[in-house]
């Protein structure tokens, strides 16, 4: 019988991801089953050097906002799940990949499209390779389309 025990949320604070956490959460709930959200500050653009505080403050901003959005999305699971919290630097599908892989985990839970600097030139590309690289069933939420609901 399939069964989760783990679950990885790749986490970035976009509404993607905040939908699939709410997914997560109900199959942590079905299966209970321990979360582990994880949030990847990937390396910082490069010309940032140009922008106030260089790289390292763009970095570091970048490194607080996402340990925030982490801590309030962990506060939002229910008390009777299991949840805890990464904040990695790197390149964010491979750092994923790494964590999937090391870790004792059954599926990766992820949006379609996250907040990345570069989102119009990479939409997508960190949940495509993770969903083709992972070890494990990758499952990748979409948001609803905004359109007229054809099934009603």
């Amino acid at each position: 019988m399939l069964r989760y025990r783990h679950v990885l949320v790749a986490f970035d604070a976009s509404s993607e991801a905040q939908l699939a956490l709410a997914h997560a959460v109900a199959m942590a709930q079905v299966y209970r089953a321990k979360l582990a959200l994880v949030a990847v500050v990937p390396p910082p653009p490069l010309l940032s050097w140009q922008a106030p505080g260089g790289m390292r403050g763009i970095h570091e901003a970048e490194q607080e906002e996402l340990e925030k959005a982490l801590r309030e999305a962990a506060d939002g699971v229910p008390d009777d799940l299991s949840v805890t919290t990464q904040l990695l630097d790197g390149d964010p599908a491979r750092e994923l990949l790494r964590l999937a892989r090391d870790g004792d985990f059954d599926v990766i839970v992820m949006g379609s499209r996250g907040r990345g600097r570069v989102t119009a030139a990479l939409l997508g590309s960190v949940s495509n390779r993770v969903m083709h690289d992972a070890g494990v069933p990758v499952i990748v939420i979409h948001r609803p389309s905004d359109g007229p609901d054809l099934a009603a």
